[in-house]
């Protein structure tokens, strides 16, 4: 069996290498991207199993993201995450169908459980 593959979208590098590493670290596949527009390009596109994104970047949001992979038919779930304590964040991020929205300063075993969590198709409790 093929180990997930997971993109990391985040403008911090040093975060988006972080995830990359945390990912590798339990099995994952993992590919970095520094903004949307540039995921937006990859060959992975339609072979990703979990998506992982910020959403406030330069140029477009993960927010817009989401609507945009929605656009082109793409399924794969996303986890969005925020610094962000903005309540309409979470109705909105749900809304547009992302799996979770995490705030940052999250902890690690959130994270991963999210992550499991999209990779057997659950939904969080909300």
């Amino acid at each position: 069996m093929t180990s997930p593959l997971v993109a990391i979208i985040d403008d911090d590098e040093a975060l988006c290498s972080s995830l990359v590493d945390l990912m590798r670290s339990v099995g994952y596949h993992a590919e970095p991207y520094t903004s949307a527009e540039t995921f937006l390009t990859s060959s992975n596109l339609f072979s990703l199993d979990c998506i992982l994104a910020d959403v406030h970047m330069p140029g477009m949001s993960g927010l817009d993201l989401l609507r945009k992979l929605h656009e082109q038919g793409i399924t794969t779930p996303v986890i969005l995450i925020t610094a962000l304590p903005d309540k309409h964040l979470d109705d909105e991020a749900v809304s547009l169908g992302a799996q979770c929205l995490l705030r940052k300063p999250f902890e690690t075993n959130s994270l991963l459980d999210s992550v499991e969590r999209s990779l057997s198709n659950e939904r969080p409790a909300r």
